[in-house]
């Protein structure tokens, strides 16, 4: 199923689009604009599909969505009757990245701001430790005259940038500690595992790579990626099998054996601890379409 592309109604004076969705359930079918995308959960909860990945969303959460990438916020209880109490709302803020980087490229300050919106074509969970101040910047934006969204977009996106744990949704993308850092060590073993995860991969191998022992090896990817070496090795072997189950041309068995995993039990065991899905309900959600009334 490929998704849909869907135009943000914008009108031609503004810079930032601001939308307060009171809905009964989220956009459907799964789409991408571009538009770079910041939503506020205000009511709900459910799925969110980003590319080949799948993270819980639900109340009071915030995620950015980069230019063009496919996603959708799927409701876990899902109410067509149209009647009742309204079961989806966010506030949600959209901009065309590409004037926001032109307009800053002649201030150095805003370098982390910049590294932010190339780091949002993987999807980016925001952190419990910033949450509730962003939030609260999000809330206040529908108030805000046009110059006024400009700077408030601002100030969100440098405090966002400043944050070090946040959350990479896509497992194909690179979870950096921070978007103000460069670090070449764990860069490169991110690049191996992207271009080596349906292979076999040991744990002495990589830290061969980088000239560290095992056991300190462990110790810095976690404190860098706030995950372990094994459970990111896994989440981009899962990455990739979502990937090919999106695409539904290929069965259980050949997305597991093109992720790198030889045993289908070992398989399906880290498929449901990544997307909380077997391999099949993910497809039958991934490729649920909503009618068109």
């Amino acid at each position: 199923m490929q998704p849909l592309h869907f135009k943000v109604p914008k009108l031609e004076e503004e810079t930032i689009r601001v939308e307060c969705w009171d809905l009964d359930n989220f956009f459907e079918p799964i789409h991408y604009h571009e538009e770079f995308q910041i939503s506020l959960i205000l009511e709900g909860e459910g799925s969110l599909f980003v590319a080949e990945s799948v993270v819980p969303f639900k109340k009071n959460e915030i995620f950015l969505l980069g230019k063009n990438l496919p996603h959708v916020f799927r409701n876990k209880h899902v109410n067509f009757g149209g009647a009742g109490h309204k079961k989806s709302k966010a506030v949600s803020v959209f901009f065309n990245q590409d004037v926001l980087k032109n307009s800053l490229n002649e201030i150095p300050e805003a370098y982390s701001i910049k590294r932010l919106i190339d780091f949002a074509i993987y999807g980016v969970k925001i952190s419990d430790k910033i949450e509730e101040e962003i939030s609260i910047k999000l809330r206040a934006l529908p108030e805000k005259n046009s110059f006024e969204r400009f700077l408030g977009l601002l100030d969100i996106l440098q405090c966002i940038s400043r944050d070090n744990n946040l959350n990479f949704i896509s497992s194909l993308g690179v979870p950096i500690h921070s978007v103000q850092e460069n670090l070449p060590k764990i860069n490169l073993v991110f690049e191996y595992i992207r271009n080596h995860f349906s292979e076999r991969i040991t744990l002495k191998q990589v830290s061969e790579m980088v000239n560290m022992s095992p056991t300190a090896f462990c110790r810095y990817f976690k404190y860098k990626s706030q995950k372990t070496f094994s459970r990111f090795l896994i989440e981009v072997r899962i990455a990739n099998a979502c990937r090919l189950l999106y695409q539904d041309d290929f069965n259980t068995s050949e997305c597991c054996y093109s992720s790198g995993y030889n045993n289908l039990s070992n398989f399906h065991k880290h498929f449901k601890s990544v997307t909380g899905m077997t391999p099949l309900e993910y497809r039958n959600n991934i490729l649920k379409k909503t009618s068109v009334q």
